[in-house]
């Protein structure tokens, strides 16, 4: 999502067009699965995959055409068989998948684009949902698209987007990635998707030990954002795969959007400083706060911060951070720092597996 989202950013910067390619239903052996996107840019830069490579140069020149006429379309890819390969594909997957080819014009049509925006950037941050229609009789309805949560909290809709709300109020506990058809006056066809944000890695503090910390987080495909108040530290080059990284003035806390989703990690290796952004962000809405440090530190830390002191969420602290796994070099430190937070993300014990195998076969 993170690099979708930046590519909308890029062309929406130097004035270029596009088309949201996204995957409506699958059949079969796929690449990938509904709900999977890429983007092309009017420039030819492609952002993401929907199959293994071996498809998307067809993509994009069907991502053109999109371009040219400027409405969206279906295309689709039968891969049982011996077909693809005539077609000089070659996949040799037993699948089908269709996918929706949506244009992104954010100076001709800069309310649509502005939903595509939207969608991207929230869906980065909360669980989100999202309704497309793919197909209808109208065909300036082809494309329109909602962030549903919310969007439907008026009575002033057209009827088409009146029969979208109530089938997705049925649906809304089970939804998943799929095309409904709703029929009516329209014949709708609609692609109802639903998102997880991936976890958001905040990391106060971009010294040496933050590093392998934010190359294992990106390996897992998280969001990370690396905030310091030394520019010599916090930069690019000792950190090129974060996603944001945020030079603060020294002596502050920096003012950094945290939420349900936000996983903090505070590594500033200063005393004072840290007992400051604790007293700032523990009364967020962050999943995780975790403080590098031996617990009689932490200890003394809150003894000496009132803030602290008196705040009934301290139990929210993990300290000492990580799990014992036995680590003692940086980046075995950061395995065991995330390994944590993945055990929060996910739900686990942190147990062993085998440990609960043995468990399980005793009951």
């Amino acid at each position: 999502m993170i690099t979708i989202k930046k590519e909308l950013e890029r062309c929406k910067k130097k004035g270029l067009s596009g088309v949201l390619g996204t995957i409506i239903s699958t059949e079969g052996s796929t690449y990938q699965k509904a709900g999977a996107k890429c983007f092309i840019s009017e420039d030819g830069k492609l952002t993401g995959l929907l199959s293994g490579g071996c498809v998307e140069s067809d993509i994009i020149e069907h991502a053109m055409k999109v371009l040219e006429s400027e409405k969206p379309t279906v295309i689709h890819y039968d891969f049982y068989g011996d077909d693809d390969i005539a077609w000089g594909l070659g996949v040799g997957c037993n699948g089908k998948m269709n996918i929706f080819l949506q244009p992104y014009f954010p100076a001709k049509h800069p309310e649509k684009a502005a939903v595509i925006e939207q969608y991207f950037s929230e869906s980065l941050q909360k669980p989100l949902h999202a309704a497309t229609i793919v197909k209808a009789k109208d065909e300036s309805l082809q494309g329109k698209m909602w962030v549903i949560d919310g969007a439907f909290d008026n009575n002033d809709l057209p009827i088409s987007v009146h029969e979208i709300a109530v089938d997705y109020l049925k649906r809304k506990k089970n939804l998943k990635n799929e095309i409904v058809y709703l029929g009516g006056e329209q014949d709708l066809y609609v692609y109802y998707e639903s998102t997880s944000p991936p976890p958001h890695l905040i990391v106060f503090g971009a010294g040496p030990d933050a590093i392998p910390l934010v190359k294992m987080a990106k390996n897992l495909k998280w969001l990370v954002t690396v905030l310091d108040h030394r520019p010599s530290y916090c930069n690019e080059e000792n950190f090129p795969e974060a996603d944001f990284i945020h030079v603060y003035p020294a002596g502050s806390v920096p003012n950094v959007s945290i939420h349900k989703n936000s996983y903090v990690v505070i590594m500033t290796h200063n005393f004072l400083h840290d007992k400051e952004i604790l007293e700032s962000i523990l009364d967020s809405e962050a999943a995780y706060i975790g403080l590098l440090g031996p617990w009689r530190r932490t200890d003394r830390l809150i003894a000496m911060s009132n803030t602290l002191l008196s705040n009934e969420k301290i139990h929210r602290i993990h300290s000492p951070i990580g799990l014992d796994i036995g680590a003692k070099t940086p980046e075995e430190i950061a395995f065991s720092i995330l390994a944590e937070i993945m055990m929060v993300y996910r739900g686990g014990t942190g147990k062993k597996l085998s440990q609960l195998a043995c468990m399980a076969h005793s009951v």
